[in-house]
């Protein structure tokens, strides 16, 4: 007979019947440390990686799953998904800066300031956005405006995967060849956002509603609309007292 280190539970076995902790749990090596971490994003249906893959091919599925029919346990904790994927997004967006002062020799603090601050806010992007999916929905399927609350972060989980990939591009731009092509600064990716999120949406309410396109996309245009609000909201009330700090392009919106 064991007794779980977790929960204090009398059981038999390899794991305890009560929280499911192991018996072999001791203390922390690097090798545990390693293992631990290589589990977590590696193991089973419901890890990281397997999760992420499932959200690029269909985000609306994947929220469908997990906030209606409640399918949790299938899928890697998507609260701590969408806090990871905002901190990734969030270094390499920081290191694209730092790598294009280097080649241009061209200070960007205002690059700095945007890309800590718009992460920080994309945190309060949530419950606005969930407001504005819930008024234009609830009505026809009686969803709660707290489960468009969880609907919307994982949206915005697409959008910082999609900040991933295209500061990665630019820094191998840089690396490779010295060219910025930073997308941030071109209007085509709020087309882009439009795109992938009325595809998410028309995804997620498909079983809802007949024919949603058009409902989809308008979800898509308000998704957009937020982003750039928050752009631009930042830029007005925080960036520009920082003057003489280097240039700032976002969305075609510019200090020079």
């Amino acid at each position: 007979m064991n007794v779980c280190k977790n929960c204090n539970s009398k059981y038999q076995g390899n794991f305890c019947n009560n929280c499911g902790q192991k018996n072999t749990v001791g203390r922390f090596t690097f090798k545990n440390i390693f293992s631990e971490a290589f589990h977590a994003f590696t193991h089973a249906d419901k890890s990281f990686l397997v999760t992420l893959k499932k959200v690029l091919q269909n985000p609306g599925k994947v929220a469908y799953e997990y906030i209606v029919e409640c399918r949790r346990k299938k899928y890697f904790n998507l609260f701590t998904f969408f806090l990871i994927l905002t901190a990734i997004a969030a270094f390499l967006g920081n290191k694209e800066l730092t790598l294009n002062e280097a080649v241009f020799h061209d200070d960007n603090e205002y690059g700095r300031l945007f890309n800590l601050y718009s992460k920080v806010l994309s945190l309060a992007t949530i419950p606005v956005l969930a407001f504005m999916l819930w008024v234009t929905n609830y009505h026809k399927n009686g969803l709660r405006y707290s489960e468009y609350t969880v609907f919307a972060m994982i949206l915005l989980s697409v959008l910082s995967v999609l900040d991933i990939f295209t500061s990665s591009i630019n820094i191998f731009l840089l690396l490779a060849f010295k060219i910025n092509f930073s997308a941030g600064n071109h209007r085509v990716i709020a087309l882009v956002i439009i795109i992938l999120m009325a595809y998410a949406n028309y995804n997620f309410h498909k079983k809802m509603f007949k024919n949603p396109w058009f409902r989809s996309l308008l979800s898509g245009v308000l998704v957009c609309v937020v982003q750039v609000a928050i752009s631009i909201f930042v830029i007005w009330a925080v960036l520009r007292n920082f003057d003489g700090l280097g240039n700032f392009t976002m969305y075609g919106i510019s200090n020079r």
